[in-house]
């Protein structure tokens, strides 16, 4: 059986590869259970164990199995750690992965997917807000699939801000200028795509500050409570989710406006399954602002899981 850690699981896959697999897997049928979670005890915050799994057409399946611990960001850990379990088509369990790398490749994948439909062909820069250790990869996701010139990064703490520029200036191509801006509200009125990726209870992105045809990717809120985008955001975009069920359950940037009737449920136009295979059009104008909201899906994990497995068996026969 494999064991692969996050060095080895990056150095088996390129974000290319990675997009092109979650389109096929968008076009797949799939059996994915509800995810299961549940409370921890222990911890001054609350502590939760979650259940992901997904099994394709011919038996194989993945689980994933985290944990979300509040309290360890004052211990210098992170917040959620997880391992994945990758079985064959016979039931014989073949690998066990880094949650954490998988998670941060399929996400990043999976909004780079949604670009190629939602944002305008000739994006050319890029505001990310968060940055956590999410930030690069989402980076280079959407480097990989629009001509991307600037890069701001825009955090709360000018050092980590600073720290996560110099993080994605050694993974992007030299010809793209990646800085930190004196205002979030500054990079915004700009952009082509921006992409949220933060933890945050509160509106990171105001919608005064979007301009016409921008893309908007919100990936880092995966909870009711939580916001990355306030409601003038939500009113001025046409909306896409990656899933469903989980946007629909999870995903605050949505929950919270249909709650209190500021939008309703038929605002959101599809997910990505719609949209890869031609169902819902994606942009139909350069002037319509866009919003994707991702919770994650164990589709994404599947299918990428099942491409890094190919790729470690392929180099240990080489």
């Amino acid at each position: 059986m494999l064991v692969l850690g996050s060095e080895a699981i990056r150095s088996l896959v390129v974000m290319p590869d990675l997009i092109d697999c979650l389109q096929h897997a968008f076009r797949t049928e799939y059996v994915v259970p509800a995810r299961k979670v549940s409370k921890m005890p222990g911890g001054e915050g609350e502590r939760l164990f979650l259940s992901m799994q997904a099994f394709d057409r011919s038996g194989c399946a993945v689980a994933k199995l985290a944990t979300v611990f509040p309290d360890n960001r004052v211990r210098g850990r992170p917040t959620i750690q997880s391992v994945i379990v990758a079985f064959s088509d016979d039931g014989a369990p073949m690998a066990v992965l880094d949650g954490a790398a998988v998670t941060q490749l399929r996400t990043a994948a999976a909004s780079a997917l949604a670009s190629k439909y939602l944002s305008r062909a000739d994006s050319a820069r890029l505001v990310i807000i968060g940055t956590g250790a999410l930030a690069p990869t989402m980076v280079t996701a959407h480097c990989a699939v629009r001509p991307i010139n600037f890069v701001s990064v825009c955090g709360r703490q000018l050092e980590r801000a600073t720290e996560t520029a110099a993080a994605i200036r050694s993974l992007v191509n030299r010809d793209i200028e990646v800085f930190v801006p004196k205002s979030t509200e500054e990079a915004v009125a700009s952009a082509d795509i921006v992409c949220c990726a933060t933890s945050s209870c509160t509106p990171v992105l105001a919608g005064r500050w979007l301009r016409p045809g921008v893309f908007v990717d919100l990936v880092g809120s995966f909870s009711p409570s939580k916001r990355e985008a306030d409601d003038d955001v939500i009113l001025r975009s046409r909306i896409f989710v990656d899933a469903f069920e989980g946007a629909l359950t999870e995903a605050g940037d949505i929950l919270d406006p249909i709650r209190r009737a500021v939008i309703s449920r038929q605002k959101i136009e599809g997910e990505l399954a719609d949209l890869v295979c031609g169902r819902v059009a994606g942009r139909v104008s350069p002037d319509e602002i866009i919003v994707f909201k991702s919770v994650g899906t164990a589709i994404e994990d599947l299918a990428v899981t099942q491409l890094i497995v190919t790729a470690a068996r392929r180099e240990c026969c080489a």
